[in-house]
Order: structure tokens, then sequence, then C-alpha cells
């Protein structure tokens, strides 16, 4: 069964219904919390590409699980279904028409999660923690990039078992972003290393953090970069 278009879980490939929560009745701001939360630190969130019809919520935890909820035009939120790691969850991404949403564990694979079928697979394996994922849509390929402690960075079709490419990193992945034709990776060390997505990807120029203490986001960062770089001007 689909996951849209029914307030119902999916059925026997994932827990569609997680109970029930209490609410705080101290909320000035007038927060919504969701419904059913993970049982231990959420680690990672990422809503719905606007491709699709009505707003979703996913979340990894340290809990093992990844949760999707539907977020309706009042804020409350529905759980519509779940998947499980073996080990915490530490990222996930959509794909870009909102039919897959990929996640990254502590024990050492990524899976994709097919929310119509709502059955999942395993896309990747390294040799630490995946730390990040992130869904590439690219002219004239697609595919997942993944960054782990391990200090690599593989590039996943996800039809295969074996990575398209693998990039070594100097230090262990701790944050990514990806906004094509460019992919910023921060690392252990403040390291900052910007690659280029274009045909085929490569190491484009390292930076060393301006930060004193280590990157945990880089979301904005990659973004000024791109603007650099089609503005022709000079990375520092």
């Amino acid at each position: 069964m689909s996951l849209f278009g029914t307030n119902t879980g999916f059925g026997s490939g994932g827990t569609g219904v997680f109970g029930t929560t209490t609410t705080d009745s101290h909320n000035p701001m007038k927060d919504v919390e969701v419904t059913s939360p993970p049982d231990d630190s959420i680690s990672c969130l990422a809503f719905s590409p606007p491709t699709m019809p009505g707003n979703f919520l996913i979340g990894g935890s340290w809990a093992n699980d990844v949760r999707c909820w539907e977020v309706q035009d009042n804020g409350q939120t529905v759980p519509k279904a779940q998947q499980m790691h073996t080990g915490p969850v530490l990222d996930v991404c959509w794909s870009d028409d909102g039919s897959k949403v990929f996640t990254a564990s502590c024990d050492k694979t990524a899976k994709m999660w097919d929310l119509n079928s709502n059955q999942t697979i395993q896309i990747a394996q390294h040799e630490g923690p995946i730390r990040t994922i992130h869904w590439i849509k690219a002219p004239n390929y697609s595919c997942v990039m993944t960054g782990s402690w391990d200090k690599t960075l593989k590039f996943w079709d996800t039809r295969s078992p074996n990575p398209m490419m693998s990039l070594q990193m100097p230090e262990r992945c701790f944050c990514a972003d990806v906004v094509y034709p460019m992919a910023v990776v921060a690392t252990a060390e403040r390291g900052l290393i910007v690659y280029q997505l274009e045909n085929q990807p490569s190491e484009f120029r390292r930076i060393e953090s301006p930060l004193k203490h280590q990157n945990n986001n880089v979301t904005f960062l990659s973004i000024c970069v791109l603007s650099q770089r089609l503005c022709s001007n000079t990375l520092q």
C-alpha cells in the first residue's frame, strides 16, 4: 500500500502505527510536537521535496529507527511508517521525486526506502559508520553520495552493490552538503573539501575552516561556495 493518500500504516514492510504521546502544556511558542517521536535522541530530519503532493517529514534516531510523518496544514503530524537499521541512524535524505528515502547508519550500511512499497534494500557499505548521505541528480547521471568515518567518500548506483567511485579523504567525514554542481564535505581537524560533480565527481579545492572548532553543518557554506564559483571569484 502506498504512503500517499492514506492515514494508515504500510503493512508488513515496517511498523505503521507508533502509538501515542503526551503533550507538554508549557509551550509559550505554540510549537507542535510530532506524534510518537523516537525513544532516543533524534539525529537527523528532512522534509519532503516540493515535487510531492502534501508534506512529509523523515527523522532518524539513535534508537536505530527511521520514521515518517505526514505534516498537515495545521502543523499536526500523522505517523505513517518506520524502518530499522541495526545501529543509530546518522543521516537521511530524499530522492528528487520524493518516492524514496535514503538512510545512513552506524551499522556501516546505507539503505533505500521505497515509500510506495514500504520496502528497504541495502545500497551501500563502508568499513566505518556512514555519517552523511545525499542524492545527486545530474543531467547525465543520478547517484547516492555517502561519507564515512572510514575516510572515504563513495558514489553509488542504487542498482549495483559496488560503488561507481570511491574518493579518499584525509580525515573522517563529519558533515556534507550538495548543491549541484558542487559538494562540500567537512572532515575532522577542521578540514573542508569542495568537489565538483559535473561529468564525474572530483576534488576541486581544499580549505581550512575559519571556525575555531569542528564543523557540524556546512549547508550555508556550500551555497556560498557555489555562488562564488559561478561568479568566478577566488575561494578563500
